[in-house]
């Protein structure tokens, strides 16, 4: 028969004498902490006040107000953490000033990596960190880390001395729990008016919401809408920002020369993965492919549409969305066309009005953004590409054309005529969430005849394209991002870095591209570069934005992907993949597919320092594939 286990006496009267010991301390150890977390305001000051200064001026002081909240809250978490070790008694004086000096060291380590590398400490900053040659890449000598070392030491040691000596002599009855309570209400309050901001002025106020660490984003956007009767702010609100209205890139659109003028037809497509490109799936397409360039390591700049949009038109990696957007930059792509001549039209069948991209990436187009199609995809799929035909038939033959058209087909539930039933067994589309029950096999049937309807489609547009215009245009066709179906236990899209969700076909078909395939990796934010550069300016690709010229691939690259709405990434490069960011405790090292490799650390160490200046935006001269040389790293597609 078992007894229930009681403390002793003794036990129970040692606990409760080093508790009575510890509890004056608890008031000087929080007025401590806090004074700590104050300290952050001065770490993170450049990168705050670079965010603020994107705001309206009357938004500025709610932000630089909530970021002193923000500060207390992690002294408040500081002083929370050291709570657990009460029960050392009259050593508990020694405990706050400890973990507060830590703390203040880690968030200003933390701030050095936020300045210079756009990111807070996370798991690929800690590995590259550890990597044998990664202190060379700082340019600091080893004496000189000993010495900086060495000097932070003593000041944390300076820091700790002073703390004790603060909490022993302060030491008395305090209201502990009302001040705790107070300072949660702070924080809660200072999360919720952020939440506010972001959904009335957008963007920019989450992107300097979140600058010092540990601010967990709040959106409360459904909620609002009910209340006020307003859908949240987009972005590109003029009188918002100072910056609104303003092209993202550094280039006047005036100032952008192109010295030819060929039509331009740019095919989105939505959900469509690398795999489906081939001669069963979209054999029009393929047929093509032996005329033009295809790029066999392209990748989204995201796995969500929104951001990937933005990077496609704005030429810049995706999580510099919400600062950009958000302070009302415009790309300078379409302006420029417009500086140069030519006649725009922009068609959307897949819906980009819900992710705001009409008061955004669209908001400046010539012609506005057609995108009111009703009925099933593919039946809105039909009437964009008559109306896009429409553009063709009546444009001016002697003003060069840029077309835009975004096609809904493939995305969820992947849907298309009779005519296009050609693998089977395949889902019918019918049950919404019973995709749970469906064979992945049956799931990806049904996508591999949306894309099949998808490619009819593109090829009657082209061919009537160039029956009217009498040339074949510069044709730029890719996917907003890819699709998974089951390969790591999801069916969808916006969830992970995935290959299945990033890995997206790219043709281009263009005199100055030579026929054939690249293997070097290549990106969305390549896009804008790529047409500048085919198109004759002369402006260097780095004023334009993150990415570089396709038709001078750089086979060594690493290209930084990412979810979009969540902190996780992806740096690709041609042999190493690195995954890291928000759920993944460290690095997942793969290869370009995400297949698990035996030499991973090796292969990470080895590109350690490559990876350090890829993060930090050193530019270095690209082992590039020349655009007069053959592209083709394999024999041109048949």
């Amino acid at each position: 028969m078992s007894h229930p286990i009681h403390a002793s006496p003794a036990a129970s009267t040692g606990l409760r004498r080093r508790w009575d010991e510890a509890r004056p301390l608890l008031g000087p150890a929080l007025l401590w902490c806090v004074l700590h977390g104050l300290v952050s305001l001065l770490l993170f000051g450049g990168s705050l006040l670079s965010a603020v200064e994107r705001l309206a001026p009357s938004l500025r002081p709610l932000l630089l107000a909530g970021s002193v909240v923000q500060a207390l809250f992690l002294g408040l978490l500081t002083f929370v953490v050291t709570l657990p070790l009460v029960s050392l008694g009259r050593r508990y004086a020694l405990v706050p000033p400890v973990l507060s000096a830590v703390a203040v060291a880690m968030l200003g380590v933390d701030a050095l990596v936020l300045s210079s590398l756009g990111f807070h400490i996370n798991g690929l900053v800690l590995a590259v960190a550890l990597q044998p040659r990664a202190l060379a890449e700082t340019g600091l000598s080893s004496s000189e880390v000993w010495l900086a070392a060495l000097g932070a030491v003593v000041l944390l040691g300076l820091d700790v001395w002073a703390g004790v000596r603060f909490v022993r002599r302060r030491q008395g009855p305090h209201r502990v729990l009302r001040a705790v309570l107070v300072l949660l209400a702070l924080c809660a309050g200072e999360r919720l008016l952020s939440a506010y901001l972001i959904f009335a002025h957008g963007g920019a106020v989450q992107h300097a919401a979140t600058t010092l660490p540990l601010q967990a984003p709040v959106r409360m956007n459904t909620l609002l809408v009910r209340l006020t009767g307003h859908p949240p702010a987009a972005g590109l609100r003029l009188g918002v920002s100072p910056e609104a209205g303003v092209p993202a890139a550094t280039i006047d659109p005036t100032a952008v020369r192109f010295t030819r003028r060929p039509d331009i037809v740019v095919i989105l497509v939505e959900s469509l993965r690398d795999d489906f490109f081939r001669p069963d799936v979209m054999p029009y397409l393929w047929r093509r492919a032996g005329s033009g360039t295809r790029f066999l390591l392209h990748h989204s700049a995201a796995s969500s549409t929104d951001y990937s949009l933005f990077s496609l038109f704005f030429g810049l990696e995706a999580q510099r969305r919400d600062a950009v957007v958000g302070a009302g930059r415009t790309p300078l792509l379409f302006p420029a066309l417009k500086a140069n001549g030519y006649h725009q039209a922009f068609f959307a069948a897949s819906s980009v009005d819900w992710m705001g991209l009409k008061d955004t990436v669209f908001r400046d187009v010539q012609g506005g953004l057609r995108t009111d199609y009703q009925g099933r995809s593919h039946v809105r799929d039909a009437a964009m590409v008559k109306d896009a035909l429409a553009v063709v038939e009546t444009a001016p033959k002697d003003t060069p054309l840029f077309l835009f058209l975004f096609f809904a087909g493939t995305h969820f539930d992947y849907d298309y005529p009779p005519r296009s039933a050609v693998f089977s067994p395949a889902w019918d589309g019918k049950g919404g969430l019973a995709t749970a029950r469906v064979p992945a096999e049956h799931l990806k049937a049904r996508a591999w005849n949306a894309a099949y309807e998808v490619d009819t489609k593109v090829e009657a547009l082209l061919s009537r394209f160039e029956a009217v215009r009498g040339t074949r245009p510069l044709i730029l066709f890719t996917g907003d991002h890819g699709e998974e179906f089951r390969e790591h236990g999801r069916v969808g899209h916006a969830s992970d870095v995935t290959a299945s969700q990033l890995h997206v076909p790219m043709l281009m078909f263009d005199e100055r591209l030579p026929p054939g395939e690249v293997d070097a990796v290549t990106g969305h934010i390549d896009v804008v570069s790529t047409l500048f550069d085919l198109l004759g300016d002369t402006h260097d690709p780095a004023d334009l934005g993150d990415g570089i010229p396709m038709s001078r691939p750089d086979p060594e690259r690493y290209l930084l992907t990412t979810i979009g709405w969540e902190p996780r990434y992806a740096l690709i490069g041609q042999k190493l993949k690195v995954r890291f960011g928000a759920g993944l405790p460290g690095t997942e090292l793969t290869d370009i597919h995400d297949q698990p490799l035996p030499d991973g650390q090796a292969r990470f160490a080895a590109e350690a320092p490559r990876i350090l200046r890829r993060l930090r935006g050193d530019k270095e001269p690209p082992a590039s594939v020349p655009a007069s040389a053959p592209a083709a790293a394999s024999p041109a597609l048949p």
